[in-house]
């Protein structure tokens, strides 16, 4: 008898241990499930299209990286019935929300009717048109480049009135952060940014270029590619000089930039150059060719075009970076001295 209830604790033990274990287990399993894999408060834009199913959207939570398990998530969904609850829409997700958290903002949270974007100064038309793609405002980088091209927005703005036939309306797009409504057209994205360079860069800014017998093309397409050169704001206005400069003694720019936007591809719109891309014969190499480039090479900011409009007053016709890792760089009037920078700055 007495062996017989040993034997019967043992067995109990023996199921009270397992079921602690699985106990454990499963929670253990649920909280690795509800942890996104990311870091944790980044951002993602998610949109569900009207009618998407639970396993697209669990599929597409999971290549974003917002949750471990497309499984757990669908069984969590049918468990609190939230299934019939998803709303269409965009929202606004960050990774290391739970599972649960994910399905409350989906079922419960008003979808996002305006979405930010943000445009850096010195990023040319493509990089742009990415951005739109990545925010979900377009479809394909083909919608905006094409909204973009000159000819259809040249009378409705005064200021390009300059703009050459067959130009695109790179440079003008001014860089800034932006909202759009999620349905906004790009030819609503174009419209609303040439409204901002028309704020931004008013007429009687535009007025002093013309007193210095510039015209705003030629202005942006020099303060474009003083974006690409200066890292230090001080020297905009110095590295703007050194072009104007150039282009009185008929001496081409020599600007590395305007290589860069003629050999850029899609993945690396601004390459480092070779020794083959400087002797390739082309309209923007500004070492074969004298003169203006046809036109800007990205969108500036506006202290790159302050810095076209008023540059320093200077003799200096060369510049090299600094060696020091600074940004800067080292001014010269003289190809002699240009020679003996180089050397001092990067040892030949």
């Amino acid at each position: 008898m007495l062996k017989l209830m040993v034997q019967s604790l043992k067995i109990a033990a023996i199921l009270v241990l397992a079921a602690v274990i699985v106990v454990t287990t499963q929670r253990t399993l649920a909280r690795y499930l509800e942890e996104s894999n990311a870091n944790v408060g980044q951002p993602v834009t998610f949109v569900v299209e009207p009618d998407e199913s639970v396993d697209s959207i669990a599929a597409r939570l999971h290549e974003e990286g917002l949750i471990r398990s497309p499984t757990y998530f669908k069984l969590r969904v049918r468990l609190s019935n939230a299934d019939t609850r998803i709303q269409a829409g965009r929202f606004v997700l960050y990774t290391g929300m739970s599972v649960n958290q994910i399905i409350q903002t989906l079922t419960t949270s008003e979808p996002i009717e305006v979405v930010q974007v943000r445009f850096q100064e010195g990023w040319r038309l493509e990089q742009y048109a990415e951005q739109l793609v990545a925010v979900g405002l377009i479809s394909s980088p083909e919608e905006f480049i094409n909204a973009a091209q000159g000819e259809s927005w040249r009378a409705a703005y005064d200021f390009l009135r300059d703009l050459p036939p067959g130009a695109s309306l790179e440079g003008y797009l001014f860089p800034d952060t932006y909202e759009f409504r999620v349905d906004t057209t790009p030819e609503e994205i174009i419209r609303t940014m040439l409204d901002n360079f028309d704020r931004r860069v008013p007429p009687e800014l535009r007025a002093r270029a013309a007193e210095r017998g510039l015209n705003l093309h030629q202005v942006l397409t020099i303060a474009s590619i003083v974006e690409r050169e200066a890292v230090i704001p001080e020297e905009r206005p110095i590295i703007a000089s050194v072009f104007y400069n150039r282009l009185r003694q008929n001496m081409p720019l020599q600007a590395d930039p305007t290589v860069q936007y003629a050999v850029g591809q899609q993945g690396n719109w601004w390459p480092e150059i070779t020794q083959e891309d400087i002797q390739r014969q082309h309209a923007y190499n500004t070492y074969q060719q004298t003169g203006y480039p046809p036109g800007p090479i990205c969108n500036p900011g506006l202290a790159s075009i302050e810095a076209a409009i008023n540059p320093a007053d200077t003799n200096y016709l060369y510049f090299v970076t600094r060696g020091d890792g600074s940004g800067g760089h080292v001014f010269a009037v003289t190809y002699e001295e240009h020679l003996r920078n180089i050397n001092e700055q990067h040892g030949g």
